[in-house]
């Protein structure tokens, strides 16, 4: 059995992205913050851990990135779901009745064409879409409705008032799963995520980008982010896919001739989509 540490309570999205990734045989452990999950994984209390690091609205979660490079931690996988959101409150209940409306704040961004509907309800961020929904249930507020995802309505025993409310239907949330420490590259793992810091000399992304051409690796991703303690100074997380893992030693000589320094943060096999719903 196979301990997986997850953000959230029971019904999260991060619940359904641990259960797409492994199918089967796993125990959960949830986790209220990112930190206290990824603690979990580097200290070796849980196995794996499902992190979610971008969604197709509201962009790259950019203190995850920063909590996995600056851990002993590997990303080993990752995993593409369709987000569907829902409004679950207690049986019984209508729109019209609701005073609130809870869900963590990237959830209430992805729906706010429906809730604009609704001008009298007030909007309130909390930590966790599963945890608004567990709240209502406990304390039978029904004048309240929360956002997530239809596990956690049912899990918690509320109705759903509108399914399917999220603005955009293209609304993908993407996970990262990690491990502890590093491990071999797989004949499955050819997209890299690396952290990494240039030289200041003219033309050096630029050089990079073309090496990324001639080894065959097609950039995926390219974020910047500051240098703490280093005002205007920037480093580069990115991300790349190689023809296969055979390239991988050509990808890492790359980053030793054209970069200052860097770190791989993971190897993996590139995810599918899954139109299933989820965080």
């Amino acid at each position: 059995m196979k301990k997986v540490s997850i953000q959230g309570v029971r019904g999260a999205f991060h619940e359904e992205a641990a259960k797409q990734f492994f199918k089967e045989g796993i125990d959960l452990m949830p986790n209220m913050t990112f930190e206290e999950l990824v603690q979990e994984v580097e200290t070796g209390k849980s196995d794996f851990g499902v992190v979610a690091i971008e969604n197709t609205i509201s962009g790259t979660i950019n203190q995850n990135l920063d909590l996995i490079a600056n851990h002993n931690v590997h990303i080993c996988g990752e995993q593409k779901l369709r987000i569907i959101q829902n409004l679950g409150v207690l049986p019984g209940a209508r729109i019209e009745d609701l005073k609130e409306v809870r869900s963590h704040y990237m959830a209430i961004n992805q729906c706010r064409s429906f809730l604009s509907q609704y001008p009298y309800i007030k909007i309130v961020d909390e930590e966790d879409t599963a945890l608004s929904a567990r709240r209502i249930a406990e304390q039978q507020l029904k004048d309240v409705g929360a956002i997530g995802s239809i596990e956690a309505m049912e899990y918690y025993g509320l109705e759903v008032l509108a399914s399917g409310i999220e603005t955009n239907k293209q609304n993908f949330t993407r996970f990262y799963v990690i491990t502890k420490g590093q491990s071999n590259i797989s004949e499955v793992d050819t997209k890299f995520t690396i952290k990494l810091i240039l030289n200041h000399d003219v033309g050096c992304l630029a050089n990079l980008l073309t090496g990324f051409k001639e080894i065959e690796a097609s950039l995926c991703k390219i974020e910047s982010a500051p240098i703490v303690g280093k005002p205007w100074q920037y480093l580069f997380f990115i991300e790349v896919d190689v023809v296969s893992n055979n390239h991988a030693q050509n990808l890492i000589r790359l980053l030793e001739s054209s970069t200052s320094e860097f770190k791989i943060l993971g190897h993996y096999a590139p995810a599918k989509i899954h139109t299933h719903a989820a965080v």
